[in-house]
């Protein structure tokens, strides 16, 4: 009984290691893109090197922003994720953060922190900071902004919800008497929301029923009708995935 208790405790552990393994959860991540093939190990590494910051590790690249309160990136610390390529290729377990004020994908490797050419990335995927997250971003083009970003895959059927993370740096004011100003630097979180549907292009969501209506105007009665039923916050995300969810079932 006792040889039998031993072996139970022994699978349950490894068990719990397989769990906790990047990887495992990469694979039974059921929001990941479809039809991509893994690559021969590193042989397109230097692909998707744009340029190097040289002499810097990836905490030398935090260093020259500790000082500030908060970061310009999407997590503190880089983790595991994958990219996935306009030829239906992917490299996996790389070392991944997105650089949210400048918009740069980065990768680490080697001692060394890249910024990654991004020309032929459809999406890379991220583990969140929940042990059992993670987190896909697609690559959009912004006619407003006249180029390309990176924005978080919150929902995809016949429309596409998509949460682009922002930062706000705001400089430090050493002129003000100590106490008033702001004495170091800042970086400070927001997001932006956009859908594409309807076969427009990605529109941002303004937090206002007008705007909204203006978006879904092949609908506008019924989504009208269904945001002051169901008092629908614009300005929550999980009430703008009901509201995305509610459109695709019209």
């Amino acid at each position: 009984m006792n040889n039998q208790n031993s072996i139970m405790r022994r699978i349950l552990i490894w068990m719990l290691i397989l769990i906790m393994n990047p990887l495992f959860l990469f694979a039974q991540s059921y929001n990941l893109p479809g039809g991509y093939e893994a690559t021969d190990g590193w042989v397109a590494i230097n692909d998707i090197k744009e340029h190097m910051l040289r002499n810097r590790t990836a905490a030398d690249y935090k260093a020259s922003f500790i000082t500030a309160k908060g970061t310009p990136l999407l997590f503190d610390d880089f983790h595991v994720g994958n990219f996935y390529y306009n030829n239906k290729t992917y490299m996996e377990n790389l070392k991944l953060n997105y650089n949210c004020y400048k918009d740069e994908l980065l990768f680490f490797n080697d001692n060394e922190t890249y910024i990654a050419n991004t020309e032929n990335i459809d999406y890379f995927a991220i583990a969140g900071n929940d042990e059992d997250s993670v987190l896909l971003f697609k690559q959009v083009f912004l006619l407003d902004e006249k180029g390309r970003v990176f924005m978080q895959v919150l929902y995809q059927e016949k429309s596409t919800l998509f949460k682009r993370y922002k930062k706000q740096f705001l400089e430090a004011d050493f002129y003000k008497p100590y106490g008033q100003g702001r004495q170091v630097d800042e970086y400070n979180d927001y997001s932006e929301y956009y859908v594409k549907a309807n076969d427009r292009e990605i529109s941002l969501i303004k937090p206002n029923k007008k705007s909204v209506l203006e978006i879904f105007n092949d609908k506008s009665d019924q989504m009208g009708n269904y945001i002051k039923k169901e008092k629908i916050n614009l300005k929550e995300e999980a009430d703008l995935l009901l509201l995305v969810k509610y459109y695709d079932g019209l």
